[in-house]
């Protein structure tokens, strides 16, 4: 029972998390979403056991998720966001599989380019 219990640090990484998304606007869930794709695939890129580099990966998926699934629909480069985040997702995922390290140095410096706009 109690190796079906939750790594700590992730726990609090969770909390952590859950407590900047109450308190921010849509440019402030954008970076947040960044910041959580661009540590997770950090963590991915870092770990050598694959069930480590697969969780890390499916919650920078799931973070690139929300930033394409998040774009206003008034935002004059709508567009070209859906069609980037998920140009990145699917990169992201297709390591899951077949893992493409320098693949996803690419994906994660272009998304530090795109926070970098962002501040």
């Amino acid at each position: 029972m109690l190796a079906q219990l939750e790594d700590p640090a992730e726990t609090y990484r969770r909390i952590e998390f859950d407590a900047q998304v109450e308190g921010s606007d849509g440019a402030g869930l954008t970076r947040l979403c960044l910041e959580r794709a661009i540590t997770a695939l950090g963590r991915a890129r870092a770990a050598r056991a694959h069930g480590v580099r697969a969780e890390a990966l499916g919650q920078a998926g799931a973070a690139l998720l929300a930033l394409r699934e998040g774009v206003a629909r008034d935002n004059p480069l709508r567009t070209a966001l859906v069609q980037f985040y998920g140009s990145a997702r699917a990169a992201v995922l297709g390591s899951v599989a077949r893992y493409d390290g320098e693949r996803l140095a690419v994906v994660e410096s272009d998304l530090k380019d795109v926070l970098e706009l962002l501040r």
